[in-house]
């Protein structure tokens, strides 16, 4: 809009407003985020009238694409917390275990079950094969369940004897689900085990001995019926069945089995006419307890004699937790990898179509500033540098997403060579010694004489001590001092980055290496970056299979100091998974 005073009768209202504001011309575009209007944006102009420029216009698009996308972001970044936060809770609290186990079947989490059940600690069963829990005549059952689960996507009501670390066997139920990633292939499968000994020892003694059966029957706390196959009344019930049920024992007796078996009674009594002749029987139903509630169950049962006729022993057990629980558990890991992979994509897609007018905005601005097409006074110098330093700022960010991006694939290529410690250290006082110069802050070396080479990523040594030699000058003091201690401690080289900068507390120390981490002080305030160039230090240094901590006092400079080792002995080229690494380059 060139001229506000040009708006027509009808945005009178509008007029007075921008009027009284003192606005002479403006620009208005539209915010979306998801494809949704989700507001405006615009500039306006308090001095004089006229048209606006397309470099305007380009400025106040890509402001309101940033905006949008942050705000995606964070709603992204929320969905995935909250999924993972369900997952967990529900994977944390589970009343069974549950063992998360990869498609080559190594356990990659379980829960605090583990420990009741096995005698495990979590810790000890991470990255062993599942096999080594089952006993070994109950291995080709898991084999098969393996294949039921590639093969349908589910193993229902397996049983196994496993072996706990004492070395003792329990018995157990498996309900096991696979869990599919984006492209439909099978990844990895969670396992629920539920502790059946309690069942298999009362199975035992009632096929035994029946006269054992009385006792056995009424103590017990799995949940016990004694029904009549021809008619199906209910002729006992322990005192766990009637607590289930929720009736005194004198009405449980005079049930039949139809009035808590939701089935058509007529359906019901063929399936009992059917159990008689077989020696065990596996049946899923759902039971209407007696206020009404219904309960999914699972019923064994087994034909046993009792005064010359055949009645019919049945254990119930109450999964209607345990289903929903398994349900939740894949719908929650699904929504989260769902969200995380949109994520993904999203931030990827939005910063490649960032890039390109920002590439631009700071290739004419630079050129600008060589004068060559042209002088420029003072104030266009001041307001182009501005544009440049804004642009490069923006397009670091930038790439910063586009890293994150890649991290999520799980990847990160190690290339081992030998090179000259010496040299490297050189070449990051060469690219840090401008930087440095702008506070008087001097860049100093101490080598050993005795560490001449090293066999090691030679880039990623490099982006250490780049790292490390940059925090420490952001947080030094003008006239203070840098310096970079190298030397050989046993197979170890052991390298030390020392300033004389306001030190780090102990609080702040703790957290230093977590990625996202900025620290403040009132002195320096919070500095300029993402928060992830100690974090990547540290994976780094760990790649080459070596330590980095820090020494620091609050007003006393800090000490970062790592150690890796003189020669990696890891084939020439690597590909090793991180929980997060981004690359970083120096020159940006």
């Amino acid at each position: 809009m060139p001229d506000v005073l040009a708006l027509p009768p009808e945005a009178a209202v509008e007029k007075e407003v921008l009027g009284k504001q003192g606005i002479k011309s403006l620009i208005v575009l539209p915010l979306y985020v998801s494809g949704k209007l989700a507001g405006f944006m615009g500039l306006d102009n308090v001095v004089n009238t006229g048209t606006w420029e397309k470099d305007d216009v380009s400025i106040l698009r890509i402001a309101v694409n940033l905006i949008g996308m942050g705000i995606q972001r964070k709603r992204t970044e929320k969905a995935i917390h909250e999924g993972e936060e369900i997952y967990r809770s529900m994977f944390k609290n589970a009343a069974n275990l549950i063992l998360l186990v990869e498609k080559n079947g190594n356990i990659v989490d379980c829960n605090s079950r583990v420990g009741e059940l096995l005698g495990y600690r979590r810790f000890e069963l991470l990255g062993q094969p599942i096999r080594n829990l089952i006993f070994p005549d109950c291995l080709e059952k898991i084999k098969k369940s393996s294949e039921e689960v590639e093969n349908r996507g589910f193993s229902f009501n397996k049983e196994y004897r496993m072996v706990r670390k004492d070395g003792k066997t329990v018995d157990v139920n498996v309900n096991s689900s696979g869990l599919k990633d984006e492209n439909g292939f099978h990844v990895q499968t969670i396992y629920i085990v539920e502790d059946i000994t309690e069942r298999k020892k009362a199975e035992k003694l009632v096929k035994e001995n029946e006269s054992r059966y009385r006792s056995l029957f009424q103590n017990n706390r799995a949940v016990m019926l004694l029904l009549d196959p021809d008619t199906g009344n209910i002729l006992d019930a322990n005192s766990a069945a009637c607590a289930f049920y929720g009736y005194p024992r004198e009405k449980m007796l005079g049930l039949n089995i139809a009035d808590i078996n939701i089935l058509p009674k007529e359906q019901i009594l063929e399936e009992l006419e059917q159990e008689k002749s077989r020696d065990i029987n596996h049946f899923y139903f759902t039971h209407r307890l007696s206020n009404g509630v219904l309960r999914d169950v699972e019923r064994y049962s087994y034909p046993i004699l009792m005064g010359g006729k055949k009645l019919l022993y049945a254990i119930v057990s109450d999964i209607t937790d345990n289903r929903k629980m398994q349900s939740e558990l894949v719908r929650a890991k699904m929504e989260a990898e769902i969200a995380s992979k949109a994520k993904s994509e999203f931030l990827a897609s939005m910063s490649h179509e960032l890039r390109t007018p920002l590439n631009s905005i700071i290739g004419f601005s630079d050129m600008l500033l060589t004068q060559n097409f042209g002088p420029l006074n003072k104030k266009q110098l001041r307001y182009v540098n501005n544009i440049s330093v804004s642009g490069n700022h923006l397009l670091k960010l930038i790439n910063g997403i586009l890293d994150l991006s890649k991290v999520e694939a799980g990847k990160m290529e190690l290339k081992v060579e030998e090179f000259s410690v010496l040299d490297s250290i050189s070449e990051v006082k060469v690219l840090l010694t401008p930087l440095a110069s702008k506070k008087d802050i001097q860049i100093l070396s101490v080598v050993d004489k005795e560490l001449t080479t090293i066999r090691a990523d030679r880039t990623k040594f490099k982006q250490i001590l780049y790292n490390l030699v940059d925090n420490a000058i952001k947080f030094t003091h003008e006239d203070g001092f840098v310096i970079v201690d190298a030397r050989v401690e046993g197979d170890q080289a052991k390298i030390m980055v020392k300033d004389t900068g306001i030190g780090i507390s102990k609080a702040g120390v703790k957290k230093i290496f977590q990625p996202f981490t900025q620290l403040e002080n009132s002195e320096y305030g919070k500095q300029k970056g993402t928060g992830l160039g100690l974090s990547l230090v540290k994976k780094f240094v760990e790649m080459h299979t070596g330590k980095i901590w820090v020494e620091s006092e609050f007003g006393e400079g800090s000490k970062f100091i790592f150690t890796i080792p003189l020669s990696l002995t890891i084939p020439l080229s690597l590909t090793i998974p991180l929980s997060l690494t981004i690359p970083l380059n120096p020159a940006n």
